[in-house]
This record gives C-alpha cells, structure tokens and sequence, in this order.
C-alpha cells in the first residue's frame, strides 16, 4: 500500500510540475540575442527541403511572406525542454498537389534562420510560439 501511495505521489509532482506556465524569453534575452544574417538564398532552401517532402515538388506553387526578426519556443515537452531560437523567420504559403492529383490549397509553414540553420518551426507557430521581436 505504501508503494502505490509513493508512486501516486510521485506522479502527482511530476503532473503538477508540468503544467507550469512557461515562461517566454525576457526583454534582456531577446535585446542581446544574436539574430544572424538571413541567407541570400532562404527561398531556395525551402524548396530544397520540400522537393524532398512533397509528394509532386514540381506542382508546388510558394508564396513567400515578409520577413522578420523573432524567436520560436520548444514546447516544455520536447527533448530540447522549451529551448529558445532567435533568428529570421520565414512564413511561406505552400500549394502542391496531393496523392489524388488535386492541388490542397495554400498551406502556411514557418521557418527559422537561426545560426546559420533553417529550422521548420510550423508547429511552434501553430501553438503561438513563434514570435516578432518589437
């Protein structure tokens, strides 16, 4: 009885110490973070990367969006633990076709420059955690 009473506990912790708020970077961390350069060729980059996803690259139509300073946050459960990029982000409306041959309408994908690195962080931005630094 006692062990259950212990693992109870144990997992209450860990569930409640999970459901912390995380916090963003402070304004001290995002003046001082280093931003890099945006690479001359972003665009091609991003075509590289979906010319080996996409099922049909050659049907693929990019609407690239304005660029921007900004950081993107791991989430607290990722194996990074909510690590912090700052860097360029690079918004890009995707249309290809799909299996069926029919185009699948724009699709948005955000990416970072970070570190002289392209990083996809479309799922951080679907969670708001990608932000324009001010």
């Amino acid at each position: 009885m006692k062990k259950i009473a212990v693992v109870a506990a144990v997992f209450a912790s860990l569930l409640l110490s999970g459901c912390a708020k995380q916090l963003p970077p402070s304004q001290a961390q995002i003046s001082t973070a280093s931003y890099g350069e945006l690479p001359k060729d972003y665009q091609e980059q991003i075509k590289n990367h979906f010319n080996a996803t996409l099922k049909d690259p050659y049907s693929a139509q990019y609407k690239f969006l304005p660029t921007f300073k900004g950081y993107s946050q791991d989430g607290p459960w990722s194996p990074s633990g909510g690590k912090v990029s700052f860097g360029w982000i690079v918004p890009v409306l995707v249309n290809a076709k799909n299996s069926y041959g029919g185009y699948t309408g724009d699709q948005k994908y955000v990416f970072i420059f970070s570190g002289g690195v392209m990083y996809d962080s479309t799922i951080n931005s679907q969670f708001g955690k990608v932000q324009p630094v001010k």
